[in-house]
């Protein structure tokens, strides 16, 4: 028999009290001058297409820090709403419910998990903040995104070690800068689903029309 895979994803543990309200207006986390060198120099030496929680665990920091700290051609990240949570989903619905992508996602920016999956798609929406998503017409994995607490959402194209290479995704941030859920149509040096891919490229237009989070990047 097939089981579900039943997961709950979403913005932050529970707040209460002025700790949830401050949470919700707390800047993201963005690189430094000091960090941008650093970043780089791992990506381009180091650990070429790595998937990004393995630099942010490398160095310590909130994954956003090194999404904010790539060159503009890698990296751009705009601001969260649950609005715009929402719309850039619907953009990654239209990938298509058959393809296949890598879904990644942290525990306290120490742990990283990443599976395959059929892209979650939105759910019917509820008049809230959440955004529901389901993969595999609900036998798949469950997700579920608490608007107010994500604060970035960054598309990332990094170049592999190999001619070709990339790893392109789609991350959503926390309001401590910690990844929330990546959604990645390829992984730099693994098989991919070319509709993730063609995907891709139209939630990224997206994304680089909406308004930016983290200071300009050369």
């Amino acid at each position: 028999m097939k089981k579900s895979v039943v997961m709950l994803l979403c913005g932050l543990v529970p707040l209460v009290g002025n700790a949830k309200d401050n949470a919700k207006s707390a800047p993201l986390p963005c690189a430094s001058a000091s960090h941008a060198p650093l970043v780089r120099d791992f990506y381009e030496t180091q650990k070429p297409g790595r998937p990004l929680p393995v630099a942010g665990r490398h160095f310590n920091v909130p994954e956003s820090v090194i999404a904010s700290a790539l060159p503009i051609q890698q990296s751009v990240g705009v601001v969260a709403t649950p609005d715009a949570i929402k719309k850039i989903w619907k953009t990654i619905d239209a990938w298509g419910a058959t393809t296949n992508v890598k879904l990644v996602f942290t525990s306290g920016g120490n742990h990283a998990y990443a599976f395959p999956s059929l892209v979650p798609i939105t759910q019917p929406d509820r008049g809230d903040d959440w955004l529901d998503i389901y993969a595999d017409g609900g036998k798949g994995v469950h997700a579920h995104l608490n608007g107010p607490y994500v604060k970035g959402i960054f598309v990332t194209d990094i170049p592999g070690k190999e001619a070709g290479q990339r790893t392109q995704a789609i991350s959503f941030y926390n309001q401590d800068g910690s990844l929330a859920l990546g959604v990645y149509a390829q992984i730099a040096g693994e098989q991919f689903d070319p509709a993730a891919v063609e995907g891709f490229k139209k939630t990224r237009a997206l994304i680089e029309s909406m308004p930016r989070v983290c200071a300009a990047k050369s």
